[in-house]
Protein backbone atom coordinates (compact mmCIF):
# COMPACT_ATOMS: atom_id res chain seq x y z
CA UNK A 1 0.00 0.00 0.00
CA UNK A 2 2.84 2.38 0.81
CA UNK A 3 4.37 1.86 -2.65
CA UNK A 4 0.96 2.46 -4.25
CA UNK A 5 0.66 5.72 -2.32
CA UNK A 6 4.17 6.73 -3.32
CA UNK A 7 3.49 5.97 -6.97
CA UNK A 8 0.19 7.82 -6.87
CA UNK A 9 1.76 10.90 -5.26
CA UNK A 10 4.16 11.19 -8.19
CA UNK A 11 1.17 11.67 -10.49
CA UNK A 12 -0.46 14.43 -8.44
CA UNK A 13 0.18 17.95 -9.82
CA UNK A 14 1.22 20.82 -7.58
CA UNK A 15 -1.55 22.86 -5.97
CA UNK A 16 -2.64 25.71 -8.31
CA UNK A 17 -2.89 28.11 -5.37
CA UNK A 18 0.59 27.24 -4.13
CA UNK A 19 2.00 27.87 -7.59
CA UNK A 20 0.00 31.06 -8.19
CA UNK A 21 1.09 32.71 -4.95
CA UNK A 22 4.72 32.05 -5.81
CA UNK A 23 4.61 33.80 -9.14
CA UNK A 24 4.35 30.62 -11.22
CA UNK A 25 1.10 31.59 -12.89
CA UNK A 26 1.45 29.56 -16.07
CA UNK A 27 2.22 26.41 -14.08
CA UNK A 28 -0.81 27.17 -11.90
CA UNK A 29 -2.99 27.47 -14.99
CA UNK A 30 -1.69 24.14 -16.32
CA UNK A 31 -2.25 22.45 -12.97
CA UNK A 32 -5.81 23.77 -12.76
CA UNK A 33 -6.53 22.59 -16.30
CA UNK A 34 -5.24 19.13 -15.40
CA UNK A 35 -7.28 18.91 -12.19
CA UNK A 36 -10.57 20.40 -13.38
CA UNK A 37 -10.47 19.97 -17.18
CA UNK A 38 -10.90 23.73 -17.74
CA UNK A 39 -10.08 25.64 -20.90
CA UNK A 40 -7.03 27.98 -20.69
CA UNK A 41 -9.08 31.16 -20.36
CA UNK A 42 -11.26 29.86 -17.53
CA UNK A 43 -8.23 28.43 -15.71
CA UNK A 44 -6.33 31.74 -16.04
CA UNK A 45 -9.32 33.65 -14.69
CA UNK A 46 -9.54 31.36 -11.65
CA UNK A 47 -5.82 31.72 -10.98
CA UNK A 48 -6.13 35.54 -11.08
CA UNK A 49 -9.05 35.28 -8.63
CA UNK A 50 -6.98 33.08 -6.31
CA UNK A 51 -4.20 35.66 -6.21
CA UNK A 52 -6.55 38.59 -5.55
CA UNK A 53 -8.75 36.89 -2.93
CA UNK A 54 -5.79 35.35 -1.10
CA UNK A 55 -4.31 38.80 -0.63
CA UNK A 56 -1.16 37.82 -2.51
CA UNK A 57 0.50 38.79 -5.73
CA UNK A 58 2.78 37.07 -8.20
CA UNK A 59 5.72 38.53 -6.34
CA UNK A 60 4.87 36.86 -3.04
CA UNK A 61 7.33 34.01 -3.28
CA UNK A 62 8.45 33.67 0.32
CA UNK A 63 6.41 32.16 3.10
CA UNK A 64 6.41 33.81 6.49
CA UNK A 65 8.07 32.03 9.38
CA UNK A 66 6.17 29.73 11.70
CA UNK A 67 6.18 32.31 14.52
CA UNK A 68 4.70 34.94 12.17
CA UNK A 69 1.99 32.51 11.09
CA UNK A 70 1.11 31.65 14.69
CA UNK A 71 0.90 35.35 15.54
CA UNK A 72 -1.46 35.88 12.61
CA UNK A 73 -3.63 32.97 13.76
CA UNK A 74 -4.08 34.30 17.29
CA UNK A 75 -4.20 38.02 16.45
CA UNK A 76 -7.12 37.71 14.02
CA UNK A 77 -10.63 37.04 15.30
CA UNK A 78 -11.42 35.25 12.03
CA UNK A 79 -8.43 32.94 12.32
CA UNK A 80 -9.18 32.31 15.99
CA UNK A 81 -12.70 31.19 15.04
CA UNK A 82 -11.30 28.91 12.33
CA UNK A 83 -8.87 27.45 14.88
CA UNK A 84 -11.69 26.99 17.38
CA UNK A 85 -13.73 25.02 14.82
CA UNK A 86 -10.76 22.99 13.58
CA UNK A 87 -9.43 22.07 17.03
CA UNK A 88 -12.94 21.39 18.31
CA UNK A 89 -13.58 18.86 15.55
CA UNK A 90 -10.28 16.97 15.90
CA UNK A 91 -10.55 16.90 19.71
CA UNK A 92 -14.14 15.64 19.70
CA UNK A 93 -13.12 13.11 17.05
CA UNK A 94 -10.82 11.45 19.57
CA UNK A 95 -12.51 12.23 22.90
CA UNK A 96 -15.74 10.57 21.76
CA UNK A 97 -13.92 7.26 22.08
CA UNK A 98 -12.76 6.38 18.58
CA UNK A 99 -9.30 5.18 19.70
CA UNK A 100 -10.76 3.05 22.48
CA UNK A 101 -13.58 1.44 20.54
CA UNK A 102 -11.44 0.56 17.53
CA UNK A 103 -8.05 -0.13 19.14
CA UNK A 104 -9.55 -2.29 21.87
CA UNK A 105 -12.25 -3.99 19.79
CA UNK A 106 -10.83 -7.45 20.47
CA UNK A 107 -10.85 -6.87 24.21
CA UNK A 108 -14.35 -5.40 24.13
CA UNK A 109 -15.66 -8.47 22.33
CA UNK A 110 -13.76 -10.82 24.64
CA UNK A 111 -15.45 -9.16 27.60
CA UNK A 112 -18.78 -9.87 25.93
CA UNK A 113 -17.85 -13.53 25.41
CA UNK A 114 -17.22 -13.25 21.65
CA UNK A 115 -14.18 -14.22 19.62
CA UNK A 116 -11.95 -12.43 17.16
CA UNK A 117 -14.47 -13.13 14.38
CA UNK A 118 -16.58 -10.25 15.66
CA UNK A 119 -13.60 -7.88 15.47
CA UNK A 120 -12.89 -9.15 11.95
CA UNK A 121 -16.43 -8.27 10.91
CA UNK A 122 -15.91 -4.76 12.26
CA UNK A 123 -12.64 -4.41 10.33
CA UNK A 124 -14.18 -5.49 7.02
CA UNK A 125 -17.18 -3.22 7.56
CA UNK A 126 -14.85 -0.30 8.33
CA UNK A 127 -13.08 -0.86 5.00
CA UNK A 128 -16.39 -0.91 3.10
CA UNK A 129 -17.59 2.26 4.82
CA UNK A 130 -14.32 3.98 3.88
CA UNK A 131 -15.26 3.54 0.21
CA UNK A 132 -18.80 4.69 0.94
CA UNK A 133 -17.58 7.85 2.68
CA UNK A 134 -15.42 8.74 -0.33
CA UNK A 135 -18.61 8.76 -2.42
CA UNK A 136 -20.75 10.64 0.11
CA UNK A 137 -18.27 13.46 0.75
CA UNK A 138 -18.73 14.89 -2.76
CA UNK A 139 -22.31 13.74 -3.26
CA UNK A 140 -24.47 16.81 -4.08
CA UNK A 141 -27.24 15.45 -1.84
CA UNK A 142 -25.02 15.80 1.22
CA UNK A 143 -22.69 18.41 2.68
CA UNK A 144 -19.78 18.39 5.08
CA UNK A 145 -21.93 19.70 7.91
CA UNK A 146 -24.84 17.34 7.31
CA UNK A 147 -22.55 14.30 7.18
CA UNK A 148 -20.96 15.39 10.45
CA UNK A 149 -24.38 15.78 12.06
CA UNK A 150 -25.58 12.39 10.80
CA UNK A 151 -22.31 10.73 11.76
CA UNK A 152 -22.06 12.32 15.20
CA UNK A 153 -25.66 11.44 15.97
CA UNK A 154 -25.02 7.82 14.97
CA UNK A 155 -21.83 7.69 17.05
CA UNK A 156 -23.66 9.05 20.10
CA UNK A 157 -26.57 6.60 19.74
CA UNK A 158 -24.22 3.64 19.26
CA UNK A 159 -22.21 4.53 22.37
CA UNK A 160 -25.36 4.93 24.47
CA UNK A 161 -26.59 1.57 23.16
CA UNK A 162 -23.27 -0.06 24.08
CA UNK A 163 -23.60 1.42 27.56
CA UNK A 164 -27.10 -0.03 27.87
CA UNK A 165 -26.21 -3.50 26.53
CA UNK A 166 -23.22 -3.77 28.86
CA UNK A 167 -25.36 -2.77 31.83
CA UNK A 168 -25.98 -5.78 34.04
CA UNK A 169 -23.89 -8.08 31.91
CA UNK A 170 -20.38 -7.07 32.91
CA UNK A 171 -18.29 -10.27 33.11
CA UNK A 172 -15.95 -8.61 35.61
CA UNK A 173 -18.96 -8.29 37.93
CA UNK A 174 -19.96 -11.90 37.43
CA UNK A 175 -22.62 -11.22 34.81
CA UNK A 176 -23.03 -13.04 31.55
CA UNK A 177 -24.08 -12.08 28.05
CA UNK A 178 -26.82 -13.87 26.17
CA UNK A 179 -26.79 -14.36 22.41
CA UNK A 180 -29.22 -11.48 21.83
CA UNK A 181 -27.05 -9.17 23.91
CA UNK A 182 -23.92 -10.23 22.01
CA UNK A 183 -25.56 -9.58 18.63
CA UNK A 184 -26.80 -6.23 19.92
CA UNK A 185 -23.26 -5.28 20.89
CA UNK A 186 -21.99 -6.20 17.41
CA UNK A 187 -24.80 -4.18 15.80
CA UNK A 188 -23.97 -1.19 18.00
CA UNK A 189 -20.31 -1.43 17.07
CA UNK A 190 -21.23 -1.57 13.38
CA UNK A 191 -23.36 1.55 13.85
CA UNK A 192 -20.44 3.26 15.58
CA UNK A 193 -17.97 2.37 12.84
CA UNK A 194 -20.33 3.28 10.00
CA UNK A 195 -21.26 6.60 11.59
CA UNK A 196 -17.65 7.46 12.34
CA UNK A 197 -16.53 6.64 8.79
CA UNK A 198 -19.06 9.00 7.17
CA UNK A 199 -18.67 11.73 9.78
CA UNK A 200 -15.73 12.36 12.05
CA UNK A 201 -13.36 10.05 10.17
CA UNK A 202 -12.99 11.97 6.89
CA UNK A 203 -14.88 15.23 7.49
CA UNK A 204 -12.86 16.53 10.45
CA UNK A 205 -9.64 16.40 8.44
CA UNK A 206 -11.34 17.78 5.35
CA UNK A 207 -12.71 20.84 7.16
CA UNK A 208 -9.41 21.33 8.97
CA UNK A 209 -7.65 21.59 5.61
CA UNK A 210 -10.29 23.89 4.08
CA UNK A 211 -11.13 26.40 6.77
CA UNK A 212 -7.82 28.26 7.11
CA UNK A 213 -6.44 30.88 4.71
CA UNK A 214 -3.60 29.57 2.57
CA UNK A 215 -0.94 31.78 4.13
CA UNK A 216 -1.42 30.26 7.62
CA UNK A 217 -2.75 26.83 6.69
CA UNK A 218 0.46 24.89 7.32
CA UNK A 219 0.84 26.22 10.88
CA UNK A 220 -2.86 25.88 11.69
CA UNK A 221 -3.16 22.32 10.37
CA UNK A 222 -0.02 21.44 12.36
CA UNK A 223 -1.74 22.65 15.54
CA UNK A 224 -4.79 20.58 14.67
CA UNK A 225 -2.70 17.48 13.99
CA UNK A 226 -0.85 17.93 17.31
CA UNK A 227 -4.15 18.27 19.18
CA UNK A 228 -5.58 15.22 17.42
CA UNK A 229 -2.76 12.81 18.15
CA UNK A 230 -2.23 14.14 21.68
CA UNK A 231 -5.89 13.49 22.53
CA UNK A 232 -5.64 10.12 20.77
CA UNK A 233 -2.74 9.19 23.04
CA UNK A 234 -4.60 10.43 26.12
CA UNK A 235 -7.74 8.42 25.40
CA UNK A 236 -5.73 5.30 24.55
CA UNK A 237 -3.71 5.50 27.77
CA UNK A 238 -6.75 6.12 29.97
CA UNK A 239 -9.10 3.57 28.38
CA UNK A 240 -8.01 0.46 30.26
CA UNK A 241 -7.75 2.25 33.62
CA UNK A 242 -11.22 3.74 33.19
CA UNK A 243 -12.63 0.41 32.05
CA UNK A 244 -11.37 -1.31 35.18
CA UNK A 245 -12.48 1.54 37.45
CA UNK A 246 -15.86 2.38 35.91
CA UNK A 247 -16.81 -0.74 33.99
CA UNK A 248 -17.77 -0.89 30.33
CA UNK A 249 -21.27 0.54 30.77
CA UNK A 250 -20.21 3.79 32.45
CA UNK A 251 -17.22 4.09 30.13
CA UNK A 252 -19.39 4.00 27.02
CA UNK A 253 -21.90 6.32 28.68
CA UNK A 254 -19.09 8.84 29.18
CA UNK A 255 -18.12 8.62 25.51
CA UNK A 256 -21.79 8.88 24.51
CA UNK A 257 -22.21 12.15 26.42
CA UNK A 258 -19.10 13.54 24.72
CA UNK A 259 -20.60 12.44 21.39
CA UNK A 260 -23.75 14.44 22.15
CA UNK A 261 -21.61 17.50 22.96
CA UNK A 262 -19.78 16.99 19.64
CA UNK A 263 -23.11 16.98 17.80
CA UNK A 264 -24.15 20.22 19.50
CA UNK A 265 -20.76 21.77 18.69
CA UNK A 266 -21.21 20.86 15.03
CA UNK A 267 -24.75 22.22 14.93
CA UNK A 268 -23.89 25.59 16.45
CA UNK A 269 -20.39 26.31 15.15
CA UNK A 270 -19.62 24.38 11.95
CA UNK A 271 -20.86 25.89 8.69
CA UNK A 272 -21.21 24.23 5.30
CA UNK A 273 -18.16 24.31 2.99
CA UNK A 274 -19.08 21.89 0.20
CA UNK A 275 -18.99 23.43 -3.26
CA UNK A 276 -17.09 26.52 -2.10
CA UNK A 277 -13.61 27.55 -3.17
CA UNK A 278 -11.06 28.13 -0.41
CA UNK A 279 -11.41 31.88 -0.92
CA UNK A 280 -15.21 31.65 -0.64
CA UNK A 281 -14.85 29.61 2.56
CA UNK A 282 -12.66 32.37 3.99
CA UNK A 283 -15.26 34.99 3.11
CA UNK A 284 -18.07 32.87 4.61
CA UNK A 285 -16.07 32.43 7.81
CA UNK A 286 -15.69 36.20 8.10
CA UNK A 287 -19.41 36.69 7.58
CA UNK A 288 -20.19 34.08 10.27
CA UNK A 289 -17.88 35.79 12.76
CA UNK A 290 -19.25 39.25 11.97
CA UNK A 291 -22.79 38.05 12.74
CA UNK A 292 -21.87 37.56 16.39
Amino acid sequence: FEFLMLGGSLLVPESPRWLALRGRKQEAVSSLQSLQSLDPQAAAAQVDEMIVMSGGSPDDKEDGGTVDKLKEIFNSKYNRRALFIGLGLVLFQQLSGQPSVLYFANRIFEQAGMGFEAALIIGVFKLLMTFASAFLVENPNFGRRSLLLYGNTGVSISLLLLSYFYLGGDPSAGGAFGSLQQYSIIASMLLFVGSYQIGFGPISWLILSEIFPLRIRSAAVSLGTLANFSSNLLVTLLFEAERLQLGESLLFLQFGVIGILATLFTFFYVFETRGLSLEEIEMKLKSEVDKV
